[in-house]
């Protein structure tokens, strides 16, 4: 999990960069570059044409050198409010990923491509500035179109001067997508104990992580199920879970579970401001906390869940991809696997309404947003990652209800369901 890289122009040379998708740059999908000299035989063709660099425009990119996963996500999330306010009017800041093909999963870096068509010495000037503060943790370049189409790059030296420049040249999508190796590695937790790593690596600054970890310990994580069955009923905010969480549980005379569960939610704003990595790690760790309770819950009577492991998933993955939903993981990747030391339910109902609905309900009931529910409610595309995930997670596969229909229509088909697979 931790990452290795070397602060030295051999290595970086050898990088391949993922830049995200920008529509307003004419960027649909991720846009790949990589030295002239790093191409290997298998990777797909190359094309000098470079959005960001038209009509004279160029490019700068940082990239975090911290080889320690958690430092190194702190450091990445306070420079993106900082390089934002750094750059002039105009200029787009994009998110930018390495890896080095030889070593992808250890070798991912972090950073950010700044894209200033007006191509002014006030945005070097300014990047050179945030470099000194945090010399020698980050790693600057510029890139521009020379006469004949050729792109240079021209990286910035420890102090901010020049340094010698090499030629880069646009690829196509590799094998290995650095988008979805970051998944892997800061957004989806597939085991407890990478999850429990992390919140120990962050624990001397987060004391809220030591509280987490010590319920963690107190909760038998490695449980099996008991003899009633375990239902999961997941849904964006305002689809009407809790209120089909609450009939089942009187109608099954069931245990009626939440996640993250209650002796951990009070610290979920304060995880929530973290990036991703730790945000994730928490999330993670709240759905093993609920696995020892449904554990115990199912030795006694059928068991009813408010979201658990497909709302954790569901919202990282569409979160850390960019553009629309043909950028998600391809069908059957093995981030939509569900967790092989995590409790498997053996049932999951996925509740849908139209947004226009949605929205109509959340009003009504005047809940307050989260950071990720202004998101879905501002952006559709985001809404439709989310809805898209929640559909390509399996073992086990949600079964979908149409929840714009009554309470009463939406609880008579989900019992229906239940009495089937679970033979209740």
């Amino acid at each position: 999990m931790a990452s290795t890289h070397r602060h030295c122009t051999l290595d970086w040379d050898q990088r391949i960069f993922a830049v995200d998708s920008s529509p307003t740059l004419g960027i649909t999908e991720p846009f790949y570059f990589t030295s002239q000299s790093n191409i290997p035989p298998d990777l797909p063709g190359t094309s000098p044409e470079w959005p960001m660099l038209v009509n004279g425009g160029a490019a700068h990119s940082v990239c975090v050198t911290i080889p320690h996963p958690v430092r190194a996500a702190r450091l990445y999330r306070a420079l993106g409010p900082r390089v934002s306010q750094a750059v002039p009017a105009g200029c787009k800041v994009l998110k930018l990923l390495s890896y080095l093909p030889g070593d992808p999963h250890r070798s991912l870096a972090s950073g950010f491509l700044i894209c200033d068509p007006q191509s002014g010495t006030d945005t070097v000037d300014r990047l050179r500035a945030l470099l000194g503060e945090h010399r020698p943790h980050l790693y600057f370049c510029s890139y521009r179109q020379i006469p004949g189409g050729e792109v240079r790059k021209e990286p910035w030296g420890e102090n901010g001067e020049p340094m010698e420049c090499t030629r880069v040249v646009r690829v196509g999508a590799p094998d290995l997508s650095p988008f979805e190796i970051n998944i892997q590695h800061c957004a989806v937790y597939n085991s407890l104990d990478r999850a429990r790593t992390v919140l120990q690596e962050c624990s001397t600054f987060i004391p809220e992580a030591t509280n987490v970890l010590d319920l963690l310990s107190k909760s038998n994580t490695s449980s099996g199920k008991g003899r009633f069955p375990v239902i999961v009923v997941e849904g964006l905010d305002a689809t009407g879970k809790s209120t089909l969480t609450k009939t089942l549980q009187e109608s099954l005379k069931a245990t009626l579970l939440i996640s993250p569960p209650d002796c951990i939610n009070q610290w979920r704003k304060r995880f929530d401001e973290e990036p991703t990595l730790i945000k994730r790690a928490y999330y993670a760790a709240g759905n093993y906390i609920v696995a020892s309770e449904i554990a115990k819950g199912s030795m006694q009577s059928p068991v009813i869940v408010d979201r658990y492991w497909h709302s954790t998933a569901a919202y990282a993955i569409a979160t850390e991809t960019g553009g629309s939903v043909q950028n998600l993981p391809s069908r059957h990747h093995e981030i939509y696997q569900w967790p092989n030391d995590l409790l498997r339910p053996d049932l999951v109902i996925l509740l849908t309404v139209c947004d226009e609905e949605r929205i109509k309900r959340m009003q009504r009931r005047g809940l307050e947003e989260t950071k990720e529910e202004k998101e879905l409610k501002s952006n559709s595309m985001f809404r439709q990652k989310v809805e898209e995930v929640y559909k390509r997670i399996e073992n086990p596969q949600c079964i979908i209800i149409d929840a714009s229909f009554s309470k009463e229509m939406v609880f008579n088909e989900a019992l229906s369901i239940i009495k089937k697979k679970c033979a209740i």
